[in-house]
């Protein structure tokens, strides 16, 4: 392992006064064992600043830039696994407490200070097992008053982490759940998951890239069985930029998706569009601003399966709920 550091460029030195340059060519397997890993200074007086890192969620302090270094080395020491760092991380936001989460071949795995290791094909499942062992540890939270556990990717330039721009995820009653972030790479030309024992890419291209990730996914589960219906796997949790995007190479339909959620008087209406044989349906996650969407063959098939999910969710009591109506 060799680590050094260097002074940042003048524009940028007022808040990030150095970079460490990082090594791990003889620990990490190719390609992504080298890094830029951002010194942080926090104070205005420069005899009274503190020096930081974030490396994978964890975050490292220190008077000096050079007392960054050793800890450094031990923290990066401690995160290798497998001849491998974190693909991501699972965040407790309350707890501010930080899980490391790894890929090696099918599987996902999930490690816990001096504790078990959780494994499966699925990131949904381990997750789960994480949060039930944690929960029932009282490590985050209880198991009458639960923390969520969030994900955040790793950045292979600098080992930050990232929020992931959207999700892909299979909810089916009766089968194994299956969820998987996706994000936006570092030149922010393509964006990519890791699914299906592989990273999944495609170039960015104006929205349809939403839906062709989708697609090449769905296709990469259904050839391992892990899924049997394309339209199962749907994008979820969007930005409204990238939902934006989207919609703009959509075509709008007369009709729209209608319920009543819960004790509202007014119906709750997600509109439909068309992109070529699928048809789409949004709906407006208000409390984050945030989108889902639903795809579909056909508007009976999308008014099944955004019925199928509000009564999954409790927001309607019954799939027949959920009608198609005239916009």
């Amino acid at each position: 392992m060799k680590l050094n550091k260097f002074k940042n460029t003048k524009s940028a030195e007022s808040t990030i006064p150095f970079v460490m340059s990082v090594s791990l060519t003889d620990e990490v397997i190719p390609p992504n064992n080298s890094f830029l890993i951002p010194i942080y200074a926090e104070g205005h007086d420069p005899g009274k600043q503190i020096f930081g890192v974030e490396i994978c969620g964890f975050r490292l302090e220190a008077e000096t830039q050079d007392d960054l270094l050793l800890p450094t080395s031990q923290l990066l020491s401690g995160l290798i696994n497998s001849a491998r760092l974190p693909t991501y991380v699972f965040a407790a936001s309350h707890s501010l407490l930080v899980y490391p989460v790894y890929t090696v071949g099918d599987e996902v795995y999930a490690t816990t200070p001096g504790g078990p290791v959780f494994r499966h094909v699925e990131l949904a499942k381990v997750r789960e097992f994480l949060s039930d062992y944690l929960h029932t540890m009282e490590e985050i939270g209880t198991v009458d008053r639960a923390e969520t556990l969030h994900v955040r990717g790793i950045d292979k330039n600098t080992l930050g982490l990232m929020r992931p721009s959207f999700y892909l995820k299979k909810r089916v009653p009766g089968e194994p759940e299956f969820w998987a972030p996706v994000f936006k790479a570092e030149d922010g030309r393509s964006i990519y998951t890791y699914a299906a024992s592989a990273k999944r890419q495609v170039p960015v291209d104006g929205g349809y890239e939403v839906l062709r990730l989708q697609r090449l996914v769905s296709d990469a589960l259904i050839e391992q069985g892990r899924l049997e219906y394309p339209f199962d796997l749907r994008p979820d949790r969007l930005y409204p930029g990238a939902l934006d995007s989207l919609l703009d190479g959509l075509t709008r339909q007369p009709y729209d998706l209608a319920y009543l959620a819960g004790d509202d008087e007014d119906k709750t209406v997600l509109p439909l569009y068309r992109n070529g044989r699928a048809y789409v349906a949004v709906e407006h996650r208000e409390s984050e601003e945030r989108y889902s969407i639903f795809v579909g063959r056909d508007p009976l098939d999308i008014r099944f399966k955004v019925g199928q999910d509000m009564e999954r969710r409790n927001v309607c009591t019954s799939v027949d709920e959920v009608e198609l109506q005239v916009s």
